[in-house]
This record gives structure tokens, sequence and C-alpha cells, in this order.
């Protein structure tokens, strides 16, 4: 009885709420906003690293002409001719020849044959490449001397050298590629190019130099020996492109295999700026830049992205030729116009030089003459080289946009029909009931 008594005393006391714990959500306890920060620092860390690595990847050429240059002025004596390396033909000569050899190896035979009979746009390509641009740099060149600009006589034989230059050999052919465009045209019209420029760059610059305005008379202007160009460019340019292109035709599988295991076009672009680091050691120890000052610089930077944009825009206009006042256009205009993937590939192969070709046809043509004049002569076209790249780069994501809103424009025509057949249709249909 005093259990049940008890029992019944304790079920008539009041229940008493159970307390509860409110949590701020939007607030995190301090145990947990450290680890919070430290993994938004280390996300941060690796957004900045990734994209300092892409810029590395893309402009590590110029980053490397930087340092070359900084140690031809460091280091002289290393790198000129008849130095300790003895440049004039460790470098002059072994590095021209690599750089061609691996360009054999890494052109793809198979897709330059499928653009071999598209002789319209490797004409163009070309006659902008080699005589548009350079009798517009020669035209150039007699302006400034008719002004009586002041720059050094030496900067107008490097400009008429830099755009008597064929196109590069493999970069025009990668920014196309990156742009969505013809690559199997850029690449062809790469080999063309250098290949015709063993011929056509010598005689360019035999014509010019009969002008005594701009070449004078006792000043350096070059050795004109046309056979003893074409021998010395034949062996150190012809020679190993055609010497690697058997190579690639006999065994395909295995030289593409060691072109990635390798990185072949890493190792073009090492031995190109071994040739460039040369260059400019003879340049440095002759005390040849010391009679260029600030105004030929300047000079050189503005006229070299004047050139480049010009071609771009001419390579542009004749490809895509604009759109006829009148509404029917004639057919050779319509026949003529390249696809946009086409017309990327004639820009990027028709605005671009090669210091590949240029150096060497600059080291042969001034054989007899000093090796500081060599490195001045070099500058136009390095820093030609050097706009060409970095503008380049920054045209890929807008001639890709171009692109994509063609193929879209292409998709959109070709869904119009369909749906304009379907509605002829359902009329017939409505009318016969």
């Amino acid at each position: 009885m005093a259990t049940t008594i008890t029992e019944t005393i304790e079920l008539a006391q009041p229940i008493q709420p159970q307390q509860t714990v409110k949590v701020d959500i939007d607030s995190p306890s301090p145990s947990t906003t450290a680890p919070l920060e430290s993994l938004a620092a280390v996300s941060r860390k690796q957004r900045v690293l990734k994209r300092a690595k892409e810029i590395f990847i893309r402009y590590w050429f110029l980053l490397g002409l930087g340092i070359v240059i900084g140690l031809a002025w460091a280091f002289p004596q290393v790198g000129k001719a008849h130095g300790s390396i003895e440049s004039q033909y460790s470098v002059k000569w072994g590095a021209v020849i690599i750089i061609f050899l691996l360009s054999g190896l890494g052109l793809e035979v198979s897709v330059m044959l499928k653009t071999i009979l598209r002789w319209r746009l490797h004409l163009l390509v070309q006659v902008i490449n080699f005589i548009l641009l350079p009798f517009l740099m020669y035209g150039i060149v007699r302006f400034f001397i008719s002004v009586n600009a002041q720059l050094d006589k030496t900067v107008y034989k490097g400009w008429m050298i830099a755009l008597s230059t064929s196109t590069t050999v493999s970069s025009n052919a990668i920014m196309t590629r990156n742009a969505n465009g013809n690559d199997g045209a850029a690449l062809f019209n790469a080999a063309l190019g250098n290949v015709l420029g063993i011929f056509i760059s010598p005689a360019l610059m035999t014509v010019f130099q009969n002008d005594p305005i701009v070449f004078e008379p006792g000043t350096d202007r070059g050795n004109p020996n046309y056979l003893s160009v074409l021998k010395t460019l034949g062996s150190t340019v012809l020679a190993p492109l055609v010497i690697g292109q058997l190579i690639r035709y006999m065994f395909p599988v295995r030289v593409k295999y060691l072109a990635t295991r390798f990185k072949f076009p890493i190792i073009n672009s090492l031995a190109l700026l071994c040739l460039v680091w040369s260059v400019f050691c003879d340049g440095v120890a002759s005390d040849a830049f010391h009679q260029m000052n600030g105004i030929d610089i300047v000079a050189i930077l503005f006229v070299d992205i004047f050139i480049y944009l010009f071609g771009c825009a001419v390579c542009l206009f004749f490809a895509r030729l604009p759109y006829w006042p009148t509404k029917k256009e004639p057919n050779w205009v319509v026949r003529w116009r390249f696809s946009r993937k086409d017309s990327v590939a004639i820009m990027y192969c028709g605005a671009t030089k090669t210091v590949s070709m240029g150096i060497p046809l600059i080291n042969v043509l001034y054989s007899e003459s000093s090796y500081g004049v060599v490195g001045i002569l070099s500058l136009p076209l390095l820093m030609y080289h050097i706009c060409q790249l970095f503008i380049g780069n920054f045209q890929v994501p807008l001639l890709k946009k171009w692109i994509e809103e063609d193929q879209e424009e292409e998709e959109n025509n070709q869904v119009l029909p369909s749906q304009e057949l379907v509605l002829t249709h359902v009329r017939k249909r409505i009318d016969a009931t």
C-alpha cells in the first residue's frame, strides 16, 4: 500500500519540460572556423598556382628569351664566335640542324597531303608572306629615310631581312590548332614556306641590297654570293628537314612515340634559344648594341606590331572578301571566299616570320662582317617574333569564338529547311481536308 501511494505521488508531480539547446548554424564555433579558413586559403593557393602554371606553359619561351639575353649580357665571352664553346660551329650550325631535323620529324605527312591540292590557299599565303609584307616594309624604310628619321641605318637593314624571311616552322600551326582552325593547311604552308624561303629570301635580299639609299655604299651590305647562300642554307636547313621527313615516313609509329616521350617541340625551342643567346653574345662582346638608343628600340617595337597586325588584317580581308554591295554576289566571289577555319590558317601563316630561318640567313649574308653587326640585324626579327607570339596567343580565343559562331550558323541553316518542309506538309494536309 505504501509503495502504491509513493508511486501515485511521484506520478502526480508535474513533468518538468526538457531544456533545449539553441544552435546557431550561421555562426560556426571557433573550432570549425579555423579549418574552413585554412581550406579556403589552400583552394585559393591552388587556383593561383594553376593559373601561374598555365601562364608559364603558354609564355615560357618568352621568359626563356629574357633569360638567355640576360646571360648574354653577363657572360658574352662564353657564347660569342671563337669563344669558349666555338659557337660559330657548335651553335650556329648545330642548333640550326637540330631545329630543322626535329621540324622534319614533327611534320605530319598525312595531314599535309590532305591539303596539298588547295593551291589557292597556299598561293595566297605565300604571296602575302614573300611579296606583300617585304615590299611594304621596303616602302616604310624608304619613307623613314626620306623624312630623315633619326634611326640607326642598321635597323633599316634588319627590318628588310626580318620581312624577307618565311613563315614560322611550328608556332603558326600550334596557334591555328588552338583556335580550332585548319591546322593541316597551316602545317603544309609552314613546311612549304621554309623550303621556298631557302631560295626566295636570299633573292629578295639581293634585290633590296641593290638600292644604294637603303644599303649605302661603304656600309655592311651582306654577301651577294647567291650560290654560297643556297649551299649553306641547303646543308643546314633543307637537308635536315628532308631527312627528318624521310625518317618519319619510314618509322611513323616509333618517331611519334619518341616525339611525345622526349618533347621534340620543347627541344626545338631550346635549340632556338641557344641560337638567340649566341647571337646576342656576339653583339654584346663587340659593343655593337651601344650604338643603338631608346628611339631605335621603340621604333622597332611599334613598326613590328604594325606590320604584324596589318598582315593579319590583309590575310583575313582576302580570305573572307567583304560581302558584295549588291544583293547577288558574283560567282567568283562566292567560290573564292574561304571558310573561317581556313582563314585562321591563312592569317597565322601569312603574317608570321621565322627566327629559325632568319638568323642563319643573316649569318650567311654577313659572314664577312663583324659578329656585332649580326646581333643588331637580328634585333628587329627577334622583336617581331616576340610580338607575334604575344599578340597571336591573345588572338586565339577571339578566333576560336569566331569559328564556333560560324559552326552554330551552319547548324541553324541545316535545321531551318527541315522545319520549313514540315510546315509545308502540314499546310498541304490542312488544304486537303
